[in-house]
Parts: structure tokens; C-alpha cells; sequence
């Protein structure tokens, strides 16, 4: 398969790269997070359902920002508390505008293969994060992963753009 674009030299990369990035950031804007926020939401629930859990997860806005909204029960009792979204759900920006960049300078086989499985993984990750908070007050593990992850999310994903990068040379000293 063939590249959509051939990218010349590492100047007209970065320019593409800013350009899709500013692309995928106005979608997101524009309702691309509440659509992502219901699907972490859905399949967070489905796992939950499966180990047969009471506890859920729901998105709502809370004075006009956008949470999650843990309902758990411990020791026999509800209760419920909220997660802000933004560093759990903003570095998904930087994963889809890289994915999407790649299919500027790879094969278009190459680049879809890394775009399922970059997104299903940072997907997958922030699903674990959500199932983790849910164990915040009942597990010492869950409340440790939780803290892991609470900040690690842009971290998580400038890792998938540096190996990306390494396997693929997307970026070169001296472009081919």
C-alpha cells in the first residue's frame, strides 16, 4: 500500500504534524471528548458488569466541567465522588494526532496497524485507570495504580510517539 503524502524532509513532517495535531485538537473541542469520555465510560462498565461489581462509572458535567462520576459501595454503604477528565483524557489528543500523522509518512498498511494498536492500548489504559479508581478506598494495590497513573497519561503517551519514532525513523538527521 502507498503512502498517502510523501513527506520530502523533516520541516514539511513537522509542518503536517502541527497542522493535524490543530485538526484533531478542534474536534475534540467540538464533541470528540464527550464521545470518548461515553466510550471509556461504556466499556468501563462492561468490565465492571462482567466481575458482577455494583460499583459504576458515569459521565456528567459538574458546574459546567466534565467528570466522572465514581458510584461505588463500601462496606455495604453507596457513595459517590467525582474525577476530573482533563489529564486523563486530553493526552488522547496527542495519540490520535500521531497516529493520524503517520499515515502522512508511512505505508498505509503500516500506519493503520500502528493506529489499532496505539489506540486500543492508550484505550485499554485509561479503562484500567477508570477500574482502578473504583478500588481506590477497598485496595492498597488499586489506590497505588490509581497514583501511578493519576499524572502519567501524557507521559504514557509521548512513550508511544518516542517508540514509534525509533522503529519507524519518521524523524531522521538525514531524511531519505
Amino acid at each position: 500500500m502507498k503512502k498517502i503524502l510523501k513527506l520530502a524532509n523533516n520541516k514539511s513532517k513537522f509542518v503536517v504534524l502541527v497542522l493535524v495535531t490543530i485538526a484533531v485538537f478542534a474536534l475534540w473541542q467540538g464533541g470528540m471528548q464527550v464521545y470518548h469520555a461515553k466510550m471509556l465510560v461504556g466499556t468501563t462498565n462492561i468490565f465492571l458488569g462482567i466481575t458482577g461489581s455494583k460499583n459504576h462509572v458515569a459521565y456528567e458535567m459538574e458546574n459546567e466541567d466534565p467528570i466522572f462520576k465514581m458510584q461505588i459501595v463500601v462496606d455495604g454503604r453507596k457513595a459517590s465522588f467525582p474525577q476530573k477528565i482533563g489529564a486523563l483524557l486530553q493526552p488522547t489528543v496527542m495519540i490520535l494526532a500521531w497516529q493520524l500523522f503517520l499515515f502522512f509518512v508511512l505505508d498505509t498498511k503500516q500506519a493503520l496497524r500502528l493506529f489499532l494498536i496505539n489506540s486500543v492500548s492508550f484505550f485499554l489504559i485509561q479503562v484500567f485507570f477508570l477500574l482502578q479508581l473504583m478500588g481506590y478506598y477497598t485496595s492498597e494495590f488499586n489506590k497505588f495504580m490509581y497514583e501511578f497513573l493519576k499524572s502519567s497519561f501524557y507521559v504514557i503517551a509521548l512513550i508511544f510517539v518516542i517508540k514509534d519514532n525509533l522503529l519507524y525513523l519518521v524523524f531522521r538527521r538525514n531524511p531519505v
